[in-house]
């Protein structure tokens, strides 16, 4: 019986690893199309590139709200420009305007990646993870012990955890991808396999996500989130990314507002554990931790 329990573990991770390799291999990283702009017959909309790079400093003084529809506008400009181009086919757009997005955003961030505010909802955040990460257990979220698969958890940890390397909207939105995939498929791994339980969908993911969030505890949640949400294409954020864009603003809102009641667990045994957490990671130790890796 071991044996075979063994068996099973080890060919959904085999699965699970198979699926990361294909989403790497499927979310390629874009490059900018840089023989082409060097083409003399790009040049105005090279010099629109350039004119809407140094002057950004302009809409940085308005709310970020503001600042993700000018982006969103210059990336329907341009877009239309391209597709009017005579240098690119209609088949090369969406694979030009990509690598727009990553040029621009990778020359933006250090202007639009989180703010002040921003910053202090991430070490809250950051925080109570760090906390619960002591003590939360599946149970605690209601998921079910046939879904509690190690491997499964490490590899969506692992992915999410990648959020930080990566400064462009699209990068940042795989890495996010790439961790629901992995627990999509384990919900689907385990349901084929199972010949008495139906899995719920949301019902069954979102609680999963939560979890894996809470264990990952990636660098600037909310920031990165925000960031997505303000400056990833919004033709793209539709269909599957928007779907799990969604889940995951929904565990971070849970996560924000999460105590006692949000949890299966006695109340007594949640605050004796949330404090015993507190007494063993001193909080300036934490929030200086938590600064190092803002740099």
């Amino acid at each position: 019986m071991e044996s075979k329990v063994i068996s099973v573990q080890s060919s959904i991770q085999d699965y699970l690893c198979q699926l990361v390799t294909q989403c790497k291999a499927k979310f390629r990283p874009v490059f900018f199309d840089v023989l082409r702009m060097q083409n003399p017959a790009s040049l105005e909309l090279v010099r629109s590139i350039k004119y809407f790079i140094m002057s950004f400093s302009v809409y940085t003084s308005s709310n970020p709200e503001n600042v993700g529809k000018s982006v969103q506008e210059f990336y329907k400009n341009a877009e239309n420009s391209i597709r009017d181009h005579k240098l690119w086919a209609d088949q090369e757009v969406d694979s030009a305007m990509e690598g727009l997005e990553r040029y621009v955003m990778t020359k933006l961030f250090s202007q639009t990646f989180s703010s002040p505010e921003d910053t202090m909802i991430d070490l809250e955040i950051s925080q109570k993870m760090h906390l619960l990460q002591t003590f939360l257990k599946p149970e605690h979220l209601d998921i079910p012990e046939v879904l509690c698969n190690e491997a499964s958890f490490y590899l969506a940890t692992k992915e999410l955890q990648k959020i930080k390397a990566f400064k462009a909207p699209r990068q940042k939105l795989l890495c996010m991808m790439n961790c629901c995939k992995v627990i999509n498929s384990l919900l689907l791994s385990t349901a084929s396999k199972s010949q008495t339980r139906v899995l719920a969908g949301a019902d069954e993911f979102l609680p999963v996500l939560i979890y894996v969030v809470i264990k990952a505890n990636p660098p600037q949640l909310h920031s990165n989130l925000k960031y997505i949400k303000l400056y990833r294409r919004e033709a793209k954020l539709v269909s599957e990314a928007a779907y799990y864009l969604t889940h995951f603003l929904s565990a971070k809102t849970f996560i924000s507002e999460l105590n006692a009641k949000s949890l299966s667990i006695d109340e007594v045994e949640f605050e004796e554990s949330m404090q015993t957490a507190r007494l063993d990671n001193k909080p300036q130790n934490f929030f200086l931790k938590e600064l190092a890796t803002l740099v």
